[in-house]
Order: structure tokens, then sequence, then C-alpha cells
């Protein structure tokens, strides 16, 4: 390294400006304001950290979206009303919930409530803190048992918690944090995620002291990665969130979608989401610590435009079928056989060096491109 030359602190640092900045300038507000409701309703079966299969409604209402959309996969803020925040007013968002929690004659059956609103549950600017306190009290009042909501873990204190669990008045709660990846360089610069350990495991611990449970989503091949880091990556984040006795957690496959750096990597040729024997791969091999689930959404979805993981014609549909009904199940025994497709993966560890290289040369590739 010559004398003008950046050290590594300074280069990762400034990937991180630069990832960043384009995440940001790739967001898209439109200029049409979507209507007051739910953007997404859908029912289906969850494990509960305990085992036990219960029936869910998964709900998005319409918000102003995420307060802080830095990260380079996440296309939500070009679904909801991001940029036009006054538009989401406290009315609309506590009719939105009344809506959902007024049971229809016909609809499934469900104890398990996800109500996520394109971002941080708990962040004020998204969600009122009295709003936040009188969604908890629709939800006591409905009869549901578990509340799942999401949030950066910046915005779970002490201060906003408390009150919420007590209007929750004894209904199950768990909060969802986007950790993506245990390793500071994938999490901060690659992902661009605006959560630390430090805030991580504070967040970790004001939740164990109210009793609630900790649902913890990690990416399988966040941009920049190849399959075997993708890999090495999801078992050295696994193994770091059991040694803080975690026990729900989430392997999201990297879906591609526009507005986002990921998908400029793709319309670049260079990257593409994991291969599905790669989600295989790093289920089978954390099966033994946790029987992780799989955001089967993020391998078949039809909520958003997006590049999906995938196989060969053949087995593609019969790989997430299987990872589906293991996703109820937790048993191996469901998860998919082989297929003459799969490509050979060597298991990679993450060599930061080589990757902060490989992230500024493909960031180059982007900025020339006019990125």
């Amino acid at each position: 390294m010559t004398e003008h030359s950046p050290g590594p602190v300074a280069q990762v640092s400034d990937l991180r400006r630069r990832i960043g900045g384009l995440s940001l300038r790739l967001r898209t507000a439109g200029t049409q304001i979507k209507p007051a409701e739910p953007r997404f309703i859908d029912y289906d079966k969850i494990r509960l950290p305990s085992g036990e299969l219960v029936g869910r409604k998964k709900v998005i209402v319409m918000s102003g979206g995420c307060s802080v959309p830095t990260c380079t996969m996440c296309p939500f803020t070009n679904f909801n009303n991001y940029g036009h925040d006054d538009e989401t007013s406290r009315e609309s968002l506590l009719d939105q919930v009344s809506r959902t929690l007024t049971r229809s004659e016909g609809e499934p059956a469900y104890e398990v409530l996800s109500l996520y609103n394109d971002g941080s549950f708990f962040a004020p600017r998204e969600i009122p803190r009295n709003v936040q306190v009188e969604i908890a009290r629709l939800v006591a009042a409905a009869g549901v048992k578990r509340l799942v909501v999401e949030s950066l873990p910046q915005f779970v204190t002490e201060q906003v918690l408390g009150p919420f669990v007590e209007a929750l008045e004894g209904v199950r709660l768990e909060i969802g944090i986007g950790l993506q990846s245990a390793d500071e360089l994938v999490r901060e610069t690659l992902v661009n995620t605006r959560i630390s350990q430090k805030s991580f495991e504070r967040a970790l611990s004001v939740m164990a002291g109210h009793g609630v449970d900790p649902k913890i989503y990690l990416m399988v091949k966040p941009p920049f990665l190849s399959e075997g880091e993708a890999v090495s990556d999801v078992v050295a984040s696994v193994d770091y969130l059991t040694g803080l006795g975690v026990r729900g957690m989430t392997l999201c496959p990297t879906r591609v979608s526009p507005h986002t750096v990921a998908w400029e990597l793709w319309q670049a040729g260079q990257y593409t989401p994991p291969n599905l024997w790669t989600v295989v791969e790093a289920v089978r091999l954390v099966h033994e610590r946790l029987a992780v689930r799989v955001a089967c959404v993020n391998l078949r979805g039809s909520d958003f435009e997006s590049v999906f993981p995938d196989a060969c014609p053949v087995c593609a549909d019969d790989v997430v079928d299987a990872l589906m009904r293991f996703g109820e199940s937790g048993d191996a025994a469901d998860l998919p056989a082989d297929c003459s497709c799969r490509p050979p993966l060597e298991v990679t560890p993450l060599d930061h060096k080589v990757i902060t290289a490989r992230a500024a040369l493909l960031l180059n590739v982007l900025e020339r491109a006019g990125g």
C-alpha cells in the first residue's frame, strides 16, 4: 500500500458511502398517492419457535414506508407512499388495522397476526408512538394470540416497548429484525442496513426483559457475495445468533427487484439471485443447530416484480414446494432430493479484503454505466 492509498477502514467507509448513495438515488416515490388500504393480505401456516404450527394472517398496511431506506436489495419503498409521509395519517393507519381485525365470514382461522408497514413499526416517523399503542389495544381486543411486527433495533427501546406490551394485555409479541448477516462488512456495507452489533444486542436485551420473542431475518447471498460465500455467511450468522439464545430465524433468499442496487448489478450481468440448491445447502448445514424457516415469498412471490432464486425447469417448483413443507414441519426429511442440475458448490470463508475489492470493482461498473 502506497503512502497515498486509503487503508482498509477508509476503503470500507468509502464503499459504504458510495453504495448507500446509489441505493438512495435508485428509490422512487412516484407521483400518484396509493389508496390508504392494506397493499397485501395473505393467510398461511407458520411454525412457532416452540414448534407448534398455527394459522397466520399477514398484512402489509399502506404507509409512508421506511424512514431509513438504504438497503441494497429492498424494493418496499416503491410500493408504499414513500416520499408522501403526510398522506398516511394517524386515522388512516388505525382504520386499516381496525378493518384488518374485523373478521369476515369465511375468513380462514388464524391466531397470529403479522402486521407490517414496509419499514420499522416502532420508528416514530413511520408510526407515531400514540398510534403504536392504540394499535396494540385494537389487537388485544380482537382475540389475536400473537402479534408480529418488524423494526430496526435502534427503535426498540424501553420507553417504546414498555407501554406497547402493556397495551397488548397478554398478547404475545414477536419482533422481526432484519439483521441480514452477523458479519459487519456484509451487513453494514454490502446490504447497507443501519444495524450495528451493539444496537442489535441491546434491542435483544430490551425484548427479553419484556418477554418479547425475536424473529431474526438472515439473507442468503446478499449483493456482491458468491454462492459459496453466501452459505458461509449464513452458517456463521446462525452460530452467532444461537450463541445469543435466539431460536426464531428466517432465511431470506435474495430476490432482485427494480430500483435497487441488486437490480442494477443483475442488469449489468454482475449478480444473480442464489441458486435454489444453495438455499437448500445452507438449510442443511445449519439444521443440526436450528430448523430455520425459509421465507418462501422470496422464492415465489406475486406482490411485486422480481427475479427469484431458481434452478432448472425440472426441479425448481419441487424445490420450492419442499422448502415450504420444511418451513411447516422443520423435518429434514422434507428437504428436496438432489437434481442433476445442481451446480458444484464450494463453501468459501468470507475474506474481507477480497470481497471489498470485488464490491468496489462492481460499483465502478455501475457508476460508469450511470447507476
